[in-house]
């Protein structure tokens, strides 16, 4: 029985008030038309002295699970971190790329080569010394976790404040990799590990000729998994976590984390006391808001209950989103019939009506590029020249094209209005989605309705969180919605591309240790090599070698189809307590503001220490 959208999407926002959306994993769409009177993220006024309690949303899990060790799932995760950890240095990549200096006094990056100095008179929470020693062990912990032992040949300790890194390629993203880690491994702490994991990252990596990347060797790689399990079973009290950031953690309920300010720390922070509060399910959430509980928050909420948030604090509320550099579509596994056809691709791309999808998605989704070049539209504009993405083909709505290209290679509908091969075959269309998040599951079973209402034979396939990644990564998957094509670790189209090319729900055929990927475009019959046009574009510094390489690489992509993007995210901050003041910005817009990037908590810490974020007197 065939659906109607209408009815769909009724049905879909109905479910989505019942689902939990957690801030940095589900955020979406286009909000009701509540004009919001509150506009000043900046306001007049000095900072005032108070016993307010900033309340912000926080991820991690409720006790007895949830314990002080930062490796562990249950432990600090990264919605914690920023508040308890500092960086050596904070990155955006608005309005330009920028490295600010927090632990770090400087750095000197020469070629291959970068120089980090330390501040003088660091410390830990617990007033002990925070030295290069430090910096060496976290590096060391995250040997076979971070992308850095990737491309470092080497990371040495020069003196007590300075610490080199050597890299394999001279690449603009080395400062990235060389900051992205909080600094969360005290050495007296988790020394004992750090030895361990340094003799795998100086004896048991291999360099991979074809990539200029390292690797572990299988010996290596079975010692990682020895040493991960020791350190995994090490269940701190989080409450007595040494921190390197601007708060401690003081106290843990069932529902909430609290964080006091860290008497040794480098900087007397305006906000005393923050509170992280767990969302629970959807409806707790929505209660905690509707209470006023949160001073700030980004959770995701389904459309309707957005424009309820809105309308109730439409006086007072101030909103801006934060550019996540994600985007939500659905992939094609190459390697199962029929999307191993370029031609059904494109055609099931061109029967979705995308515009329509991201307006049931939620609050904060936005149109991404419809000509499946694996770029959000965000990052086209700075790495592409002018009226590049116009010559691409645009696989926007549209069945009259969409069944031409089915026609083409001998498909035709049969009597019952269904789609067949070119054998008379009636063929499945299977759609498979995770079953609990909003912007995904209402997107997938809007899509499925659509390609019936077009005349293919869906089979739609909502499943649980705990088998679907694991579903759509295997040879049995055909369309999956998903995440794929991001950069918002290193906002550069190389992890973009990577990151689909790569995919294993790609389903592209496996190659030999040392071989490279060649892909075929099929309409033009050109190879790409994209092992080492991948290689060449983490290595580009020049603008025009890197736009080159782009295009060239969105033009395959173009080509092959195997991702139709839907959403390009960005996060809803809504910010309630009026008498806030945060650094200036441009409300209900998508920012481009070196502190408005990334997840809140890191824009929070951002903001905290830089004094940006403050209390001024609500009489004024």
């Amino acid at each position: 029985m065939k659906i109607k959208i209408k009815s769909l999407i009724a049905g879909a926002i109905s479910l989505s008030l019942m689902t939990t959306v957690l801030a940095g994993c589900t955020q979406g769409s286009k909000e009701g038309t509540t004009e919001l009177k509150n506009t000043k993220l900046k306001l007049e006024g000095q900072p005032v002295k108070n016993d307010k309690v900033l309340t912000t949303l926080i991820n991690v899990q409720s006790p007895p699970a949830f314990n002080g060790n930062p490796y562990d799932v249950a432990g600090l995760d990264w919605s914690v971190q920023p508040l308890v950890y500092d960086y050596l240095a904070d990155f955006s990549p608005f309005p330009s790329n920028t490295y600010k200096e927090s632990l770090l006094e400087s750095y000197k990056q020469e070629g291959k080569v970068l120089t980090m100095k330390l501040k003088k008179d660091l410390k830990w929470s617990d007033g002990s010394p925070l030295t290069s020693e430090d910096i060496m062990t976290n590096y060391y912990v995250n040997v076979g976790k971070s992308a850095i032992w990737t491309f470092a040949e080497k990371i040495e300790k020069i003196d007590d404040l300075t610490v080199r890194i050597t890299f394999v390629n001279e690449s603009p993203l080395a400062l990235k990799l060389a900051f992205a880690l909080p600094i969360m491994s005290p050495a007296k702490e988790f020394g004992k590990w750090a030895a361990q994991y340094k003799v795998i990252a100086d004896t048991q990596r291999v360099l991979k000729s074809n990539t200029n990347t390292y690797d572990y060797t299988p010996e290596g790689q079975a010692k990682l998994t020895e040493i991960n399990n020791d350190l995994l079973a090490y269940k701190p009290d989080p409450t007595k976590v040494i921190a390197s950031g601007p708060y401690v953690i003081s106290g843990v309920t069932t529902s909430e984390v609290t964080f006091k300010k860290n008497p040794h720390y480098r900087i007397d922070v305006k906000i005393e006391t923050v509170r992280g509060l767990r969302p629970g399910s959807a409806e707790a959430f929505s209660t905690s808001i509707l209470e006023q509980q949160y001073t700030m928050e980004n959770g995701g909420l389904s459309p309707d209950t957005s424009k309820q948030v809105d309308s109730r604090y439409k006086d007072t509320m101030r909103k801006i989103y934060i550019p996540e550099l994600s985007q939500i579509g659905f992939v094609f596994n190459t390697a199962k019939y029929p999307v191993n056809i370029p031609e059904v691709r494109k055609a099931i791309t061109m029967a979705t009506n995308r515009e329509t999808l991201v307006n049931i998605a939620e609050p904060g989704s936005f149109l991404s590029d419809t000509r499946n070049s694996g770029l959000m539209p965000s990052l086209i504009k700075n790495y592409t020249n002018e009226g590049f993405i116009d010559t691409l083909p645009d696989y926007k709505y549209d069945t009259d094209k969409a069944a031409k290209l089915l026609e083409s290679i001998g498909w035709k509908k049969n009597n019952a209005g269904i789609w067949t091969n070119e054998k008379g075959e009636e063929v499945p269309i299977e759609i498979a989605t995770i079953n609990s998040w909003p912007s995904l599951m209402m997107t997938s079973e809007a899509m499925a309705s659509m390609l019936s209402e077009f005349g293919f034979k869906v089979n739609f396939k909502p499943m649980e969180g705990g088998t679907i990644w694991s579903y759509l990564s295997s040879p049995d998957a055909m369309i999956g919605s998903t995440f794929l094509g991001a950069a918002g670790t290193y906002a550069h189209p190389w992890e973009a591309f990577n990151n689909i090319l790569t995919s294993t729900r790609v389903g592209f055929p496996k190659i030999e240790p040392g071989q490279d990927r060649i892909v075929k475009a099929p309409t033009s019959g050109k190879e790409y090599n994209v092992t080492q046009m991948l290689r060449q574009l983490f290595a580009s510094k020049d603008e025009k070698e890197t736009k080159k390489l782009t295009e060239e690489l969105m033009t395959l992509l173009n080509d092959i189809s195997v991702f139709m993007p839907v959403i390009e995210k960005s996060a809803p901050f809504r910010i309630y307590d009026p008498s806030l003041s945060l650094a200036d910005g441009k409300a209900g817009e998508i920012q481009e503001s070196y502190y408005y990037f990334g997840t809140m908590n890191q824009v929070l810490s951002k903001l905290i220490k830089d004094g940006e974020i403050y209390y001024v007197d609500e009489k004024k």
